[in-house]
């Protein structure tokens, strides 16, 4: 899952539409923190309680590794991977010029994402946009 700051700061680049599975973390006034599935606002009433809850907090998105994955895909012009390297124990997107190693592959993901829209311009990322599991 990815980390509750990253996630915050991809909300301000990303757009989300609540689907089914999606997990939101509120986050109270007192900080505390709570991970919900939201309400789908399928139709006005679902639409008044998703609103009610952002009067309980802030809602953080977790956004799906696949919508990390696609974002990626979309957004830069040359391939990428992200590995997962036993002896390290640790996940790596890596791109043409870029690298970055995360505890989850959804960190790894959402740290490249977060460069491309930092960055404001295609990240030129090193295999195809595919998924590789690879160190056993």
């Amino acid at each position: 899952m990815i980390s509750v700051d990253l996630a915050k700061k991809l909300a301000k680049h990303l757009p989300w539409e609540p689907k089914v599975g999606d997990l939101t973390i509120i986050i109270g006034e007192t900080g505390a923190e709570e991970i919900i599935e939201p309400i789908i606002p399928s139709h006005e009433r679902d639409r008044k309680l998703v609103l009610s809850l952002r009067e309980v907090g802030d809602l953080v998105w977790l956004p799906h590794l696949t919508r990390l994955l696609y974002e990626l895909k979309v957004r830069t012009e040359s391939d990428f991977s992200l590995t997962y390297h036993k002896q390290k124990d640790k996940w790596c997107f890596a791109g043409e010029n870029i690298k970055f190693w995360e505890e989850s592959p959804e960190d790894a993901a959402a740290r490249a994402l977060l460069k491309v829209f930092e960055d404001g311009e295609r990240l030129s990322a090193g295999t195809g946009g595919r998924l590789l599991t690879a160190g056993y």
